[in-house]
């Protein structure tokens, strides 16, 4: 132990014990405030039934006094109206009951009751007794949101103050890195960097000096060494050499496009199967250390798979091979996603990050909502990068055009560093930033806004920035996008059902028949499956799915529509010409098209739902439980509760087993 903790560095000790005494601090001022809130909100409450009490005793006197049960009824009805009411009744001096009001049954578990009395007097005498009871169900949901509160807002203070540390720390440390750098460059025979800090009186200073003195002699025997004549020869076969290089290059770059552009599929196809596995295994009972790794590997898998992406559409776009995939999408939603995406590094940095959608803009749009995010999420990347202060916010603005389209102009607003109008224009150029000390401070290949440019005219429109040197920038994009039919926007009103659907608990295991052609695809969907519980048989085309639901009891059949021999839609129809027990099975779609009108085609052919390629474990989820029922048994990785499953040492080790394989 005491090794281990030789090894972690000074900048890593100070921050752990920064955090453990913050959290310390942070945890017994939210216990203490806890309590004290709770004690307060008790008070209130009971204050507000005594008050209820004696403000009715006085209400219902008369009609006590007259032994009008009808209007004394009526008075209390209204405090049904009252947040937090269960119950008023109104007894006389024997105790008889003379009238009681009850409050609707409230749903899931009882908080329990806070009741006040008080007598009810005609003059000065008591001619009965009213008790009101309130429900201890919004003081139960006062404390719930209290205690989120407070641990939201010290987890954000906390997170902040780490951050300043760790700032402090590097900046602190900053030179000593540095002059490290610089001696393992200088040792390796790397003399042309410049020694800093030379100008200063401390220690470092003393250092910066010593270094460069060392590399002005290294540099000085290495020129006394050199020849003219053999450097001149030298010369003349690196110009020779760098022409056939640079031919060879630009051969190579334009076979490399042309290869890259037609290999997206084979690329992702099995990044998507690791990351699908990871997937799997984290939902598996794992040891801390396993878990970590696997959150390791994830996190690489998915860096590795946005760098492809990046290099596989730059050379689609140069080879013409990039399609766009145009479908129904949620404003709203794409906005709202891309800055919960980025609001956490927003706020790692202090800086505020919000949107705003104008009224105009249609709820439901079709475009490609992936290349359209893909840009924005450049513009917002970048936007955090290069602002230290202040805020970004993402405004989105619309103009109807003729033929039910719109001129929707996306704009992504900093008060960043700014940019020199000199370099503006080549900022859209591939492996362009404003200068080079950009790429070593910041980092970056210089692809990103070329990229947003090639793809925003794909989509027929157009990108910009207006900036000013200190003064923060706005990056926008302009397209012109159809506006959705009712049918498409009407999908949206089904969120919520969906979500309902979802959170019903569910363990019921099905019988599946999964039809696929592409066994990373096979591997995937049914570790999914019985990672859940349920039991899979596969099929590897539309006919072998025909003969398999005709041998074997399936509760339902996911159909990959795409296959060899027979595609899924045919293999449906055949297998609803079955008749009888065949009618009814449930079929659900595999697809990678989501194109308007696809889902009315695949629903006409017979199949009961679908799910778009690649696949999530809550689609494919509450596609199941909208064809088989609410209590099926969800997916690992879903939203839905569900009863505790286990995974065997077997399941654990197959998974395993599987991911190495892929």
């Amino acid at each position: 132990m005491q090794q281990r903790w030789k090894g972690i560095g000074l900048k890593a000790r100070v921050v752990m014990a920064l955090a453990v005494a913050i959290l310390a601090i942070q945890a017994i001022y939210v216990l203490i405030e806890e309590r004290r809130f709770e004690g307060q909100l008790s008070r209130d409450f009971q204050a507000t039934a005594d008050n209820l009490a004696l403000l009715y005793a006085g209400a219902v006197a008369n009609s006590v006094w007259e032994y009008d049960r009808d209007a004394a009824e009526a008075q209390l009805q209204a405090m049904r109206v009252i947040n937090g009411f269960a119950e008023a009744t109104i007894r006389e001096t024997d105790g008889q009951m003379f009238v009681t009001v009850s409050a609707a049954p409230e749903d899931g578990e009882d908080p329990g009751r806070l009741t006040s009395s008080a007598d009810i007097l005609i003059d000065g005498r008591a001619i009965g007794e009213i008790t009101v009871a309130l429900s201890l169900t919004p003081l139960a949901a006062a404390q719930a949101q209290h205690l989120r509160t407070l641990i939201t807002t010290n987890g954000a203070i906390a997170a902040a103050l780490l951050g300043l540390t760790l700032l402090a720390l590097h900046l602190a440390t900053r030179p000593l890195d540095r002059m490290t750098l610089l001696m393992q460059r200088f040792s390796t025979g790397e003399l042309d960097s410049n020694v800093p800090y030379t100008e200063r009186s401390d220690e470092i200073g003393r250092m910066a000096r010593a270094l460069e003195v060392f590399r002005d002699n290294a540099v000085e025997r290495r020129i006394a060494e050199e020849n003219l004549q053999r450097r001149s020869r030298e010369l003349a076969e690196a110009n020779e050499l760098l022409l056939r290089a640079r031919d060879a290059a630009d051969k190579a770059n334009r076979t490399k496009s042309d290869f890259l552009a037609s290999m997206s599929h084979e690329i992702r196809t099995p990044m998507n199967g690791v990351i699908g596995m990871v997937h799997l295994l984290k939902n598996s009972p794992l040891t801390p250390d396993q878990h970590d790794k696997l959150s390791t590997l994830e996190s690489s898998a998915k860096g590795l798979l946005s760098l492809l992406d990046d290099i596989l559409d730059i050379s689609k776009i140069e080879a013409g091979r990039l399609d766009l995939n145009l479908a129904p999408f949620s404003m709203h939603d794409l906005i709202a996603d891309l800055v919960a995406l980025w609001r956490p590094s927003a706020l790692s940095k202090k800086l505020s990050l919000d949107f705003e959608i104008d009224r105009q803009v249609p709820p439901v749009l079709i475009g490609d909502s992936s290349r359209i995010g893909q840009v924005l999420a450049n513009f917002l990347g970048n936007a955090v990068k290069f602002t230290h202060q202040g805020g970004i916010r993402l405004k989105v603005a619309a103009t109807p055009l003729a033929g039910g389209r719109h001129a929707v102009t996306f704009a992504v607003l900093d008060s960043g560093i700014g940019i020199a109008p000199e370099v503006q224009p080549r900022l859209f150029q591939k492996f362009s930033q404003a200068d080079a000390s950009m790429t070593r401070r910041y980092g970056g290949t210089g692809l990103g806004l070329a990229i947003c440019r090639e793809l925003t005219q794909l989509m027929g429109g157009e990108v910009g920035v207006q900036s000013e040197p200190g003064k923060g920038s706005t990056f926008w994009m302009r397209l012109e996008l159809q506006v959705a039919d009712e049918l498409v926007a009407s999908r949206d009103e089904l969120d919520m059902a969906d979500r309902s659907l979802l959170r019903q608990v569910g363990t019921r295991k099905l019988s599946l028949l999964v039809a696929e052609d592409n066994v990373i695809n096979q591997k995937v969907i049914c570790a999914l499956l019985e990672a859940a519980g349920h039991t899979t048989a596969l099929a590897a085309d539309g006919n072998e799915a025909v003969a398999a639901v005709q041998h074997s009891r399936f509760d339902a059949v996911l159909m990959d529509v795409q296959m060899p021999k027979m595609d899924g839609i045919m293999a449906t129809r055949q297998i609803r010409s079955l008749g009888g027990t065949y009618a009814d099975l449930p079929i659900i779609a595999l697809t990678a098209n989501a194109m308007t009108g696809d889902r009315e085609r695949y629903l006409a052919a017979g199949m009961n739902d679908y799910v778009s390629k690649p696949i999530e474990p809550e689609k494919l989820s509450l596609a199941l439980r909208r064809c088989c029922g609410g209590d099926v048994a969800t997916l690992p990785g879903s939203s839905a509760p569900q009863g505790r499953t286990d995974a065997s040492a077997e399941q654990q080790s197959a998974l395993a087993d599987l991911l190495t394989r892929i």
